[in-house]
């Protein structure tokens, strides 16, 4: 009895030939790029390497995950971008475990960096959808990094104290929920497709990236980042709240 090992379809072999030197020069890049902040006194020589790593994680789990969930023969410049966003993600991480003091110029440079990303944010859906590649692993993708920033800009605004420390709930509560699935099945389920929810959860997600950049430019002042970051705080609250009631509406299970 012989057994025959079904051969991966030509469209993954096609993605995945792309898409490994694509992530292999990404990985080049910012290892070649990580001696700038490091002498520039920007970011610490562990935090940098801590950052890497961190950048490196990203790009295996992408890998592996690209040809299960992204049913296209191209990487598509939507996952490219996602890619930048993440770098510059890393980049912000690195900052943010750096024990170092955050002074006003790095202030400045780290919400114009933010804000870049907060920019690419929004031409990567635009591509997906422009050249026909959207894809489940897009979606996760541009999620997962939208948290990571989220989390890492969070971080930042503490340790610049520009607000209490109750700011890093912002940062956490994406990975907060998903502790909590563990412990209660329902919030592991998927959620149902509905316009208005996916509206509200893009909405606030800008919101809290948005509110967290405008936070930590020295600019604002300590009183207008506390009302920003509690009010954004509270959508948020309120989206993750929204989505619970909506995974335990009767009307899903019928």
């Amino acid at each position: 009895m012989s057994i025959r090992i079904a051969s991966p379809p030509p469209s993954s072999l096609a993605l995945m030939r792309e898409a490994r030197p694509f992530f292999a020069r990404s990985f080049g890049f910012a290892v070649v790029a990580m001696p700038g902040p490091v002498l520039s006194g920007t970011v610490g020589a562990l935090p940098a390497l801590s950052g890497l790593m961190l950048f490196t994680v990203l790009l295996i789990g992408a890998e592996r995950s690209l040809a299960m969930h992204h049913p296209h023969p191209r990487l598509g410049a939507a996952n490219r971008i996602t890619l930048v966003r993440a770098g510059i993600s890393c980049l912000i991480a690195a900052r943010a475990i750096d024990p170092a003091p955050l002074g006003a110029p790095e202030r400045w440079l780290l919400a114009a960096i933010a804000g870049t990303a907060l920019l690419l944010d929004g031409a990567d859906g635009w591509a997906a959808r422009h050249q026909r590649l959207v894809s489940s692993f897009g979606a996760r993708f541009d999620m997962e990094v939208d948290a990571l920033t989220v989390l890492a800009l969070a971080v930042t605004v503490a340790r610049a104290a520009a607000v209490p420390p109750w700011v890093l709930a912002i940062g956490s509560m994406r990975y907060l929920y998903f502790a909590a699935g563990w412990l209660f099945p329902l919030l592991r389920q998927p959620l149902p497709c509905h316009r208005v929810g996916d509206w509200r959860r893009k909405t606030i997600a800008v919101v809290q990236s948005v509110t967290l950049v405008v936070a930590l430019a020295p600019a604002t002042s300590s009183a207008w980042a506390v009302t920003l970051c509690t009010t954004a705080l509270g959508l948020l609250i309120y989206s993750f709240a929204a989505d619970i009631v909506m995974l335990a509406s009767p009307r899903r299970h019928r």
